[in-house]
């Protein structure tokens, strides 16, 4: 049987996400190639953690961001 490579965080291309630590929503869309309402949806279903900063403006992690396209890899390397 053919053992897959064990997939790790830093094997995720983040080099189309700008380098900052948080991102607004749109951003976060447009980094996946989804729309706003989807990337609601993730943080509503825990797929994604958000941080309300002062403003009162909701903001995505970049770890946050990271982790939930780690995870999604790795669900379509064993499928």
């Amino acid at each position: 049987m053919k053992k897959e490579p064990i997939l790790e965080i830093e094997d995720v291309d983040d080099s189309f996400l700008p380098k900052k630590d948080l991102f607004r929503i749109d951003e976060v869309a447009a980094y996946f190639s989804v729309e706003e309402f989807t990337v609601r949806r993730w943080i509503a279903h825990g797929h994604l953690k958000r941080t309300k900063i002062a403003s009162g403006s909701i903001r995505v992690s970049r770890e946050s961001i990271l982790n939930c396209r780690f995870n999604s890899i790795r669900l379509e390397s064993i499928l």
